[in-house]
């Protein structure tokens, strides 16, 4: 049992009175109070306790307040909050819940949960509310000493759960029993808590194999279904099934030539879901579109297309709108019914904050925007049990129902390295980095045992002869550069280039692509002479796919980025939504989905954090001088 020490930060003249913290939930159709018990992990007294309406059964859509449960609470130390007393607010002449919450400086989730009946109408004049006072407090938490039978662990490079579970001869829950707060995504340098067994070496995880996560009531018969692998072929390369067999979660060492309707990512097999097929039809699924596009300051006619002309935002805006109408043709051609609300931020926090205040988003199962990041932030914390999608990258704080959809520069170069891992066991490889990617040489070096280096003299330029030294005859040679240097990625594309022959053959790398390489002095035929290979966000469409001739039809244009970017992330979450409105719970089981120039794939670092896209894709340099997906 943990032991908390609390440090009062905060005193108050009046008698502490304690709280304990509480969530809400929304019950769902073919809930139960057992099932819901379980997922807050609290027993049904306590919700029937704080919610005595349940003993006569439960409502669709009705509000119940749950305990959070001492198991649910993250360890470590943190900021809480406690609510010490109630002050009572009498509802003035135009006032909103937002205006309210401003003035007391809470959120506006905070006011209804201890007003239930604000979850289902309007403010009423003269009416009185209560309104939470909180106390915050430091919890610092002593954990219980490491079982003996256990170890530390540190996670290496480009590790993920599969790979510690899998070396330590457990299975992935058994890893998350140890580690209950080790996150989604590990980190390099994490610690965490494994079997100590002196008997049990280490196993190795190889390239040479891919390898497989058993599922929950999997068999021999139902693996060798999907993976056309025999039980005596599993148990040759796994002799501990000989006398455990299998169990949920365990990882499975297969064969590398196997085929079938799955994907393989960093060497895991996972067995391929298309949303598409899997649809609830029949339900209205309720959709809000955020947009800066600015209508205040709007005229009419020429001066609404001198506006359009000269803003940027505004023109993206409306290209990612025309997208999202795409999406939303393709959907009800599925029969899904969708209402799609579009709100206009005006690009700034007074109008995001207007829009809580008229109650705009009550009804909607999932936000799309706002674009900007403060706006952005302004509208998460006013609905914090709601999905918020952020279309682009930007600076915004974390919150539990914030779904970053662009991968970050940690997912490219995680993917890179993964492609590079997975196909280059017959392959030469050679670094070039300057002394401002150090830190990725590095990681390089040990995830690329064998590789060799080319140092750049004064991070400027490499010469041909030093780099004709380090090519081999025999196998191709893969070149990884490292830089954002226009002087230095020049001289290093042309030395390439130069050094290309009928006996040397090479291909370049990059774990990111800067902005250097859009430089005049890059040439893109030396690019495509080396059949440059980089990580991506998107990729390049053609303009002969089905969306784009359907979008060239209904808007007599053809799609641009953002035009796909709006049809891509728009038809994603309408059909997560179609196949279950539990976005939070959904999101990190559905596997990769993929649509014109994007993919997602989503996941939380942390318990409390927000979800992070990890789809992204390796592309590469034609001959011909065009773009196109890899493969090793």
């Amino acid at each position: 049992m943990n032991r908390i020490v609390t440090v009062l930060l905060v005193f108050f003249l009046s008698a502490v009175v304690h709280a304990q913290e509480f969530d809400t939930h929304a019950v769902k159709k073919g809930e139960t109070l057992e099932s819901i018990a379980r997922k807050y992990q609290v027993s049904t007294s306590d919700i029937v306790r704080l919610n005595p309406e349940v003993k006569n059964g439960l409502t669709i859509n009705s509000i119940l307040i749950i305990p959070i449960s001492d198991q649910a609470k993250k360890e470590g130390p943190e900021m809480t909050q406690e609510v010490v007393s109630f002050i009572t607010h009498k509802v003035r002449r135009k006032e909103t819940l937002f205006s309210i919450a401003r003035l007391y400086n809470v959120g506006v989730d905070d006011i209804k949960r201890y007003n239930k009946e604000l979850y289902g109408r309007q403010l009423k004049k003269r009416e009185k509310i209560r309104i939470p006072r909180y106390e915050y407090k430091a919890v610092e938490v002593f954990k219980d000493p490491e079982p003996d039978d256990t170890k530390v662990y540190t996670v290496q490079a480009s590790e993920g759960k599969w790979r510690v579970a899998y070396k330590h001869g457990i299975t992935i829950e058994e890893l998350e029993k140890l580690n209950p707060d080790m996150g989604d995504v590990l980190k390099p340098g994490q610690e965490l808590l494994v079997p100590d067994s002196p008997e049990q070496p280490e196993k190795e995880v190889d390239d040479t194999h891919n390898y497989y996560v058993v599922q929950p009531k999997e068999g021999f018969y139902r693996l060798k279904v999907k993976l056309g692998v025999t039980k005596e072929e599993l148990e040759a390369l796994n002799p501990e099934l000989r006398d455990g067999g299998l169990k949920a979660g365990m990882v499975l060492k297969l064969p590398k030539d196997i085929s079938g309707n799955f994907e393989v990512e960093d060497g895991v097999v996972t067995e391929s879901f298309h949303l598409e097929d899997s649809i609830r039809r029949g339900e209205t699924t309720s959709l809000a579109l955020v947009l800066p596009l600015r209508l205040n300051e709007m005229g009419g006619g020429a001066d609404y297309t001198e506006r359009l002309k000269g803003s940027k935002l505004l023109s993206r805006s409306l290209d990612f709108y025309t997208g999202a109408l795409a999406a939303l043709d393709t959907a009800r051609q599925m029969g899904i019914s969708v209402n799609l609300n579009v709100l206009d931020s005006r690009g700034d926090v007074t109008g995001a904050g207007g829009l809580l205040a008229a109650n705009e988003f009550r009804t909607s199962d999932a936000i799309i925007g706002p674009f900007l990041s403060k706006p952005f932030n302004e509208v998460v914390a006013g609905v914090r049990h709601t999905p918020v999608f952020l279309p682009f990258s930007g600076n915004i704080r974390s919150s539990a129902n914030v779904f970053q959809t662009v991968p970050d520069d940690n997912v490219l170069q995680g993917k890179m390295l993964n492609f590079l891992r997975s196909g280059g066991e017959d392959k030469e490889v050679i670094i070039i980095a300057d002394s401002k990617n150090a830190a990725i040489r590095a990681t390089l070096q040990q995830e690329l045992p064998g590789a060799k280096i080319l140092s750049p003299t004064e991070d400027k330029y490499i010469r041909l002869d030093d780099l004709k030294k380090l090519l081999s005859d025999t196998r191709e040679n893969r070149v990884i550069v490292e830089t954002n240097d226009i002087v230095l990625l020049t001289n290093v594309t042309g030395i390439l280039n130069s050094a290309r022959s009928d006996k040397h053959r090479i291909v370049m790398f990059t774990t990111k692509r800067g902005s250097a390489y859009d430089a005049e002095s890059i040439s893109n035929f030396h690019l495509a002479n080396l059949n440059f290979h980089y990580p991506a966000v998107d990729k390049v469409s053609s303009e002969d796919n089905a969306f784009s001739q359907a979008y060239e039809k209904k808007f007599g244009t053809s799609p641009n980025r953002y035009a796909v970017r709006g049809y891509d992330l728009t038809l994603d979450v309408i059909l997560r939504l179609a196949y279950n409105k539990d976005l939070f719970d959904t999101a990190p089981k559905i596997g990769e989905t993929e649509y014109v120039e994007n993919k997602f794939k989503y996941h939380r670092k942390s318990r409390g954090e927000g979800f992070y896209n990890n789809g992204a894709y390796i592309v590469r340099y034609t001959d011909n001088l065009e773009i196109e997906e890899a493969g090793n």
